[in-house]
């Protein structure tokens, strides 16, 4: 599948058309939030509301540069924690949820929660208890709670036989980086930047928006970045709302 697709139709049309296809390439590859999208995050979102969102990145390296090297494939796991706990979002308590500097081993087990407000969350790991006890400590970063959790293993037959690529073989990874998706955020000024008169609100304005509401906040490092509560107070804002305006 390419990594993007362009669709036409209503709003109301695509809405479930986007999220099946979201679905559909979260199952078929474990990519980057932005590769899986395919569209604008503020898109993404209306597509897939959330409150504030927490997204972890793992690698096989410690340290930049994060790439696949000589092998086949790049391995680079992803959670998606939704409804963040504010309280929670603290560089160190972020990074040891993750597997702190021994980070953790990802592999063919996938384990899957059902939360109390709707949503699920998932992480692949090499073992049955590994991959309960990640998402486990992983949850634990959200406000919701686990209802169910189901794990399934991915077996070396058929395709993935065939396909070393579609086969999760065990690697161990390490925390990289994580980041903040705030939706009231991105809605509330792509809306504003929208009826905006002022020109140069087109370049360097509008550029800058968007870097704050995705930047990156390394977990590689061994001490907590210097701008990381900057960072995060700025992802929590919500400029020109009717809170913020107050």
């Amino acid at each position: 599948m390419a990594d993007e697709i362009i669709l036409s139709g209503s709003e109301e049309t695509l809405k479930p058309i986007i999220s099946l296809l979201i679905g559909v390439h979260q199952l078929l590859e474990n990519r980057d939030i932005g590769d899986i999208v395919g569209m604008p995050l503020e898109e993404f979102v209306r597509a897939q509301p959330h409150t504030i969102k927490l997204t972890i990145f793992w690698y096989p390296n410690k340290t930049p540069p994060f790439s696949a090297g000589h092998s086949e494939k790049l391995v680079r796991p992803y959670c998606n924690i939704p409804d963040v706990d504010k309280k929670k979002l603290d560089w160190g308590i972020i990074k040891q949820a993750a597997g702190g500097t021994n980070g953790y081993s990802w592999g063919r087990f996938r384990a899957t929660a059902n939360l109390d407000n709707g949503r699920q969350m998932k992480i692949h790991a090499s073992t049955e208890e590994e991959a309960s006890k990640m998402l486990k400590n992983l949850a634990e970063l959200s406000t919701a709670k686990i209802l169910t959790l189901s794990i399934t293993e991915e077996k070396k037959e058929g395709r993935r036989e065939q396909y070393q690529t579609l086969f999760k073989e065990t690697t161990k990874v390490y925390p990289a980086y994580f980041v903040v998706i705030n939706s009231e955020k991105i809605l509330v000024e792509s809306e504003r930047q929208r009826t905006q008169k002022i020109s140069n609100l087109k370049s360097t304005t509008k550029a800058d928006f968007k870097r704050k509401r995705t930047q990156k906040i390394f977990l590689w490092v061994d001490k907590e970045p210097e701008l990381t509560k900057e960072i995060i107070r700025e992802a929590l804002q919500v400029r020109g709302s009717a809170k913020d305006d107050g």
